[in-house]
């Protein structure tokens, strides 16, 4: 049995067949059972079909899977075919008296009301000519469209009206909208409900992705998941969801079947219950007019929309992203500790290099644009000597703003850069005496000389010095971003009088201050451990403040066993290695201690006053021999002469 007997229902009356006689004892078949049940029910979607859900309402029209799926849209299209679409479309050039010859003259196969419903409903592009075929069509299907448009016209707008007033024309479209439809009946209610329930299988909705359940449970929390006390709720919650979920759309779609009211003539279902209104005022905004004010200025004078700025943000981005103005990564891994002149000079050098980046490469690019994009911009300018050069003034201005934030946000960024810079000694140089090299294996950013200045131990140069270099690397960068020319003093070079400089950061700024703030924290802490190194110098300071100088005086004034001069000049010996073998270089975190000049300075002190013992010594030894040399010739001159007068 083919499966359109099993779903035919042209009955109009239920049931279709009578019931069996009560003196059969057999049990009904199969066949007369399926009868039987349609009759009570005709069906809604076809059983069997080429695709799934597919309406009982197409069986009868012997379409295709496209022609069926294609009119299941809208009702409006249910006569729409796919080999008809070659003549609904007709080329525009096609006017309405064509129209009308085509319906005086109509074929003889189809009637001359069928070509003019299809072109009033599938081809006319534009208002006017389909009210025109629907007036020449007939004119009972022309006077409730402009009934319509009647009423449209005379609804008043929602902004003006005040809540009480939005509330009665809602209500009065809600008792029109009753008046028009009828209640359903308790039958209407109970056919209704069945096909809910019963008209479509399951199998021909499309299920529920498994990621909408796995959203879901990212919202709730772990712990309740997991619960093992709340796990019956969970799984009656998550079968809810999912009845929810086919029972929606079941009736989604059982209510677009039943809009059509063949359908509804079918299913012997006079009308369905109406949606529950949904009524929404709108409170009254008194801020309206000044906001439509406010929004029609902006669209007249401001453009940052304008297609402009997004090329020169693009150019911006892929040219000149990564453009510092102190390249802070090139001194990292370059030659490190630096003197105080070569930091200077790089930090010059860099910013001086992004600089002419700026001018030679960016404002020219930016210039390029512009000329090239005439089009975006052009229509801005005066069109004679005689009209105002105002929209095209603040045209610029805006463009002048923006490029004035790519500026200042290039400075910002390099600022930031030489913050980190220093920020990699944050943790300062405070050790643990005695001091261990190793303990500073971080590259150091700036060598300081220690000098003596009797009787003291001196930095070259001097922390306040050190700070004043870092604070003005921070200056030269803002002071490389300042002089910028604006673009339109390349594309007007004849400007004069104007404020042609792009804006930047002022070094006066918080923004700035905070920066250097930072920074001065971590240079105090970099503070420390140069003066607590010095601490190593103090066993010396008698070399420093002249005191070994006066004990060597001192002990010369006395008489001493040669045993003791020995002893001396040993002692001034060991102090003059132990200098020497001092470090040349200390590393300080973020400051490098040069001690050459130093060690060499107290080597050369101690060095003295050995010399001093020993030229002592020799010259005593030199007059003791003088003196006996003179008493041993006076000697032999007197024998010489005893010798003489007695021969």
């Amino acid at each position: 049995i083919s499966d359109s007997i099993h779903h035919m229902s042209h009955s109009q009356m239920r049931p279709e067949l009578p019931p069996l006689p009560a003196s059969a004892n057999e049990e009904p078949s199969e066949l007369y059972q399926t009868i039987m049940s349609h009759s009570f029910y005709p069906p809604l979607m076809q059983r069997t079909s080429w695709t799934l859900a597919v309406p009982f309402k197409e069986q009868h029209h012997h379409r295709g899977p496209s022609d069926s799926i294609g009119n299941n849209y809208s009702l409006m299209a249910q006569d729409l075919k796919l080999k008809d679409l070659q003549k609904i479309y007709q080329p525009a050039t096609i006017s309405v008296p064509r129209v009308n010859t085509d319906y005086q003259l109509p074929s003889a196969s189809k009637s001359p009301s069928e070509p003019i419903k299809k072109k009033m409903k599938f081809s006319s592009r534009d208002k006017e000519d389909s009210i025109g075929i629907s007036l020449a069509c007939s004119t009972s299907t022309s006077l409730p469209m402009k009934k319509e448009v009647e009423q449209s016209l005379t609804l008043p707008g929602s902004r003006p009206m005040s809540p009480e007033q939005q509330i009665n024309v809602m209500l009065q479209q809600e008792m029109e909208i009753e008046s028009k439809e009828s209640k359903p009946s308790e039958l209407d209610l109970e056919r209704y409900y069945y096909y809910l329930n019963n008209g479509i299988r399951k199998d021909m909705i499309a299920p529920e992705e498994d990621k909408v359940m796995v959203r879901i449970s990212k919202l709730i929390s772990n712990s309740l998941l997991t619960s093992p006390f709340l796990e019956p709720l969970l799984v009656a919650l998550v079968d809810e969801k999912e009845n929810d979920y086919y029972g929606s759309l079941m009736k989604s779609i059982v209510d677009y079947i039943l809009m059509d009211p063949m359908e509804r003539k079918r299913l012997f279902i006079d009308s369905v219950p109406r949606m529950f209104p949904q009524r929404v005022i709108r409170a009254p905004v008194p801020w309206h007019s000044a906001y439509r004010n406010a929004k029609k200025w902006n669209e007249e004078h401001l453009h940052s929309v304008n297609p402009m700025m997004l090329s020169l943000k693009d150019l911006w981005f892929t040219e000149f992203q990564d453009l510092r103005f102190v390249r802070t990564a090139e001194l990292l891994a370059g030659k490190l500790p630096l003197q105080p002149d070569e930091y200077w000079i790089a930090i010059q050098n860099h910013c001086q290099e992004a600089r002419q980046i700026l001018l030679n490469k960016w404002i020219p690019a930016c210039a390029q644009l512009f000329i090239s994009q005439k089009k975006q911009w052009a229509h801005f300018a005066p069109k004679s000597d005689y009209d105002s050069s105002r929209n095209i003034e603040e045209y610029f201005a805006s463009v002048a703003s923006f490029m004035s934030l790519q500026l200042r946000e290039l400075v910002i960024k390099s600022l930031e850069d030489l913050v980190s810079f220093f920020m990699i000694h944050k943790d300062g140089n405070d050790f643990s005496e005695p001091y261990q090299e190793m303990e500073f294996f971080i590259p150091q950013l700036i060598m300081i000389k220690l000098e003596v200045s009797e009787p003291n131990i001196i930095f070259n140069p001097s922390f306040d010095d050190c700070w004043e270099l870092i604070h003005n690397s921070f200056l030269e960068i803002i002071d490389n971003s300042n002089g910028i020319p604006k673009v339109e003093s390349i594309l007007f070079p004849e400007l004069k009088g104007y404020n042609l400089i792009l804006g930047t950061i002022n070094s006066e700024e918080e923004l700035v201050s905070n920066f250097m703030d930072q920074t001065y924290e971590v240079f105090k802490k970099n503070k420390v451990g140069p003066h607590k190194y010095l601490n190593v110098y103090k066993k010396y300071s008698d070399l420093l403040d002249n005191t070994a100088e006066q004990d060597i005086t001192a002990f010369l004034q006395e008489n001493h066993e040669i045993e003791d001069f020995v002893t001396s000049i040993n002692g001034i010996k060991k102090r003059r290695g132990e200098i020497a073998s001092m470090h040349v270089t200390v590393p300080l975190a973020m400051f490098c201690l040069d001690a050459m000049t130093l060690n060499y300075d107290l080597c050369e002190r101690a060095q003295n006053l050995k010399d001093r013992l020993i030229q002592f010594q020799v010259d005593v030894n030199r007059e003791t021999n003088t003196r006996y040399h003179n008493s041993v010739q006076t000697d032999s001159n007197d024998i010489w002469c005893q010798w003489g007068n007695g021969k």
